[in-house]
């Protein structure tokens, strides 16, 4: 599962276009709420969030990353406010914003390991 999403992220070498602020854009598409959580955060962090949701889809063996993933959530959900279903959000948004910018190389096997993924990460975020 891992090798087709680095496979489908290696999409990314061939585009000029702010990545980033794609994800984050369909992102707070998805959940308005976290647009205004996430008011206060720079570049800095907000490239940093998204190379820690990069790590946490290669990763793998979600179920060794519990530790990182509880802390994680009790962080977020005491300090910021964030909400479990955001998590699963921006990941969608993430691999959307890539399989948009793989445009007709993306294909199936692409779209049902993203999916797992994701499954496999938001369970493991919505249970800890």
């Amino acid at each position: 599962m891992t090798e087709l999403i680095a496979e489908s992220l290696e999409y990314l070498a061939d585009t000029e276009e702010d990545v980033y602020t794609k994800i984050f854009d369909a992102f707070y598409a998805a959940s308005p709420a976290a647009e205004n959580l996430m008011l206060h955060m720079d570049e800095l962090t907000k490239g940093r969030m998204l190379e820690e949701v990069t790590r946490l889809l290669m990763s793998t063996d979600v179920e060794l990353e519990a530790a990182y993933l509880d802390f994680e959530l009790r962080n977020h959900e005491q300090a910021y406010s964030v909400e479990r279903p955001m998590y699963r959000q921006l990941f969608n948004a993430f691999a959307g914003v890539i399989r948009d910018l793989a445009g007709d190389r993306w294909t199936p096997e692409y779209q049902k390991a993203w999916e797992a993924r994701i499954e496999e990460l938001s369970s493991a975020m919505e249970a800890a």
